[in-house]
């Protein structure tokens, strides 16, 4: 059931690599064996005289037994089936940004049936504009199960309060001389390898000119919500916008930066 999946970061040794801190990303998704299959079933140690036990070679020449366990000898034996529901703050750990130069992003979309005969014309960006922005990490690219290419841009918004209770919206955007209303919450996009509180900190800072100590983020109301729609940057690549919701309040409007 992939709409039900437990995640946990547990920190410990590697048994691989001594001494190197290792932090293990773990997501638990539940199952059910519905097959009805008889020699199936019976190579997985669940017909016939088995005791419920198999083995299996992988492709690098491990030998793995399986055995099935009821609920309760899991618990008996430490195995986990449930995360804790409590898992403290959110996760710290983000990706290294993974980018093509302008050339192998030409071609890997080529490659990929992307039209790109309209990049670069009217409102559309380039292919160097795009691999300006995978370097940075401020999109990604996936490969959807029907093999087409879907762009992922992370977007963090700040809904400020003031002290009066009032929020702050962007009212218009001006760049070379063309204004155009927008009527949005202040947003950032988020690189690949910068956390999210850090990219939100990052916005207060860099476009509303407000330190750190004039403005608290509340830790514990962050909200995701994931649109796909086509990008209105780069004709025919569909982009998914993960947008992140972060409650913040001003404390001090004189604090400069």
């Amino acid at each position: 059931n992939f709409m039900d999946v437990d995640t946990i970061e547990e920190e410990t040794q590697s048994p691989s690599y001594p001494s190197i801190r290792t932090v293990y990303r773990k997501e638990l998704i539940m199952g059910r064996v519905t097959t009805t299959d008889a020699s199936l079933l019976q190579r997985l140690g669940l017909g016939g005289a088995k005791d419920g036990s198999f083995s299996i070679k992988d492709s690098q020449n491990y030998t793995r037994t399986y055995s099935w366990l009821s609920a309760s000898d899991c618990q008996a034996r430490g195995l986990k089936l449930r995360f804790p529901a409590e898992r403290g703050e959110i996760s710290a750990l983000v990706n290294a940004p993974i980018g093509l130069e302008e050339e192998e992003a030409k071609r890997f979309l080529e490659e990929s049936h992307v039209d790109l005969s309209q990049w670069g014309t009217g409102t559309y960006k380039s292919v160097a504009e795009f691999s300006e922005e995978l370097v940075k990490g401020e999109a990604a690219l996936l490969r959807q199960p029907d093999g087409k290419l879907l762009r992922v841009v992370d977007i963090v918004v700040v809904k400020l309060l003031s002290d009066e209770g009032k929020l702050l919206v962007e009212a218009e955007e001006i760049f070379k001389g063309h204004k155009e209303s927008r009527k949005r919450l202040p947003a950032v996009k988020r690189r690949s390898d910068e956390h999210q509180f850090l990219a939100a900190r990052r916005l207060l800072r860099s476009f509303l000119g407000l330190s750190d100590s004039s403005v608290a983020i509340d830790p514990d109301d962050v909200r995701i919500i994931e649109q796909k729609q086509e990008s209105t940057s780069y004709f025919g690549l569909p982009t998914l916008y993960r947008k992140r919701y972060m409650s913040a309040r001003l404390l001090n409007t004189d604090s400069k930066p």
